[in-house]
């Protein structure tokens, strides 16, 4: 099922030509959001050191992979299929999935390879299950997201990252899939920004974290002269920041002055247009994001 309502309608004729991408991934992350809803707040509560906190080690580290299997394994049954639907070259591997998720040792250590952002441990667990590394890292992520946000209010839980400046998520250690300008003034602040305060979102837990105006989010260049962010001009509000010294990029949405509510949590899909300007441009995209690897520049009008 595509996104839907007046939004997935609204989405799909603003950009026609990437009508079938949104309509196919508005599908999974449709299916993702209901599968977070059966799962409804899981009980898994994190007790990181402040010490591994400070050193930015994501807050999902402090657990056991063992606490998500079951979670993993309804989210997996629900959501492959619609991705075999999305991806049918892809349905071989997902059978071959299918069959080993049983396996609860495989399991427990693919997740821990996915917790821990472990290249060399997925590429193992792709071995065992035959199955190639970044196709595995693909459905691995796509039941993933669901458990995630599903579990970060118990993993938050009295833990404060007001302070976490970190390009990535704080509670699962994802990459963003945006970010986002926006003003929240602190009482205590003489001076408050009009340009709005960068906040970017997670696309697996969906957490939103604070991070810093100038730098890159993937090398952590801080040569302005090197940092770049373009737009539409029918659109001055969606950008696309782009690092000459690492050519990636990250999309954000302006929000500082705008009067209407937006659901940040599809925000990254409606920008799917600014891929393809970005990959056209030569830029490589720094979220992990599946309508990303689609060969976007050949997708742009």
């Amino acid at each position: 099922m595509p996104v839907s309502g007046k939004r997935g309608e609204d989405m799909s004729a603003r950009h026609e030509p990437f009508r079938e991408i949104i309509d196919r991934f508005g599908r999974l992350l449709h299916c993702q959001k209901d599968v977070r809803e059966e799962l409804g707040p899981l009980d898994i509560p994190a007790s990181p050191s402040e010490k591994d906190l400070l050193s930015g080690v994501p807050i999902v580290h402090a657990v056991r992979p063992s606490l998500f299997v079951p979670s993993f394994r309804l989210s997996a049954a629900r959501v492959w299929p619609v991705l075999g639907g999305i991806f049918p070259d892809l349905q071989e591997t997902l059978d071959r999935l299918e069959r080993i998720l049983p396996e609860g040792e495989w399991l427990e250590q693919a997740l821990r390879a996915l917790m821990h952002a472990d290249a060399g441990a997925i590429g193992l667990a792709a071995k065992q299950s035959g199955t190639a590394p970044e196709l595995l890292l693909l459905c691995l992520r796509s039941a993933w997201a669901p458990v995630m946000a599903a579990a970060r209010p118990a993993l938050l839980n009295g833990i404060s990252m007001e302070l976490w400046r970190r390009p990535y998520c704080p509670v699962c250690g994802s990459e963003p899939d945006m970010a986002v300008l926006e003003n929240h003034p602190d009482p205590s602040e003489f001076l408050v920004s009009k340009s709005g305060e960068v906040w970017h979102h997670c696309p697996a837990c969906l957490h939103r974290w604070r991070f810093v105006r100038v730098a890159c989010p993937a090398c952590g260049n801080l040569d302005h002269k090197q940092l770049t962010r373009f737009s539409a001009p029918d659109a001055p509000m969606e950008h696309i920041y782009a690092c000459e010294a690492c050519r990636r990029y990250l999309l954000c949405l302006d929000l500082v002055e705008s009067g209407s509510r937006t659901d940040v949590d599809l925000a990254a899909l409606e920008l799917v247009h600014l891929d393809a300007v970005a990959q056209s441009r030569g830029y490589a995209p720094l979220s992990s994001a599946p309508w990303t690897a689609l060969g976007m520049d050949r997708q742009e009008s």
